[in-house]
């Protein structure tokens, strides 16, 4: 019991992650008044839940589907609800947030603007320096097609018709075989038109 451990024959703690009674009676007896915390899992203590949730806010994060800023979002939610639930009884108080709305909705849209055009400008620049790069691909290409282009082609000289030499096509053995024989035409003969002369199987008589 000196590093606080406490094993039971009866496999309770190993099963369902509960201490069985006999360990607590034998914490008991050793004058230990709270659980170690190596006997408390994650899912039965207070910070569990708030585990969970920073585990779908990371997946969450991953997929794109929560912003860094969604915390911030909240928060300034409640504030703002506090706010007016603390004054919305008092009709200067009233005023008074009114007043600031107006002057607040009016300096973020100033500010949304500038920041609009500042990357409308930001795209514009992109989108410049794109189209530089594919005027400078296009001017490269063509200056290795004019460069192509003065190459001298050398063709093959034309073919001296030489005496005794006939100009028609050579024919081949299709022409030949297309033309009638003199002795008449050859017969195609075709597989299986003709039973080979061959015994094929033994008669049953010469089997015993």
């Amino acid at each position: 019991m000196e590093d606080s451990t406490v094993t039971c024959t009866c496999k309770n703690f190993e099963e369902s992650g509960w201490l069985c009674f006999h360990c607590l009676r034998i914490l008991h007896l050793h004058s230990i008044n709270t659980i170690p915390d190596r006997y408390i899992t994650t899912r039965w203590n207070r910070y569990a839940k708030k585990q969970i949730w920073e585990r779908v806010d990371t997946i969450k994060r991953e997929k794109g589907e929560i912003n860094n800023f969604t915390g911030w979002r909240l928060h300034m939610i409640r504030r703002y609800y506090n706010l007016i639930l603390k004054g919305h009884k008092i009709a200067k108080a009233r005023k008074f947030i009114e007043e600031k709305f107006k002057m607040d909705n009016k300096a973020v849209d100033e500010i949304i603007k500038k920041e609009e055009e500042r990357k409308a400008k930001e795209e514009a620049a992109k989108i410049a320096e794109q189209e530089k790069a594919k005027a400078e691909a296009q001017r490269e290409t063509q200056d290795g097609e004019s460069t192509n282009s003065e190459i001298t082609i050398v063709l093959d000289p034309d073919r001296a018709n030489t005496k005794g030499k006939s100009k028609k096509r050579i024919k081949g053995q299709y022409d030949n075989y297309k033309q009638p024989s003199k002795k008449g035409k050859k017969k195609h003969k075709e597989f299986g038109s003709k039973t080979p002369n061959i015994q094929l199987f033994t008669p049953k008589e010469q089997l015993f």
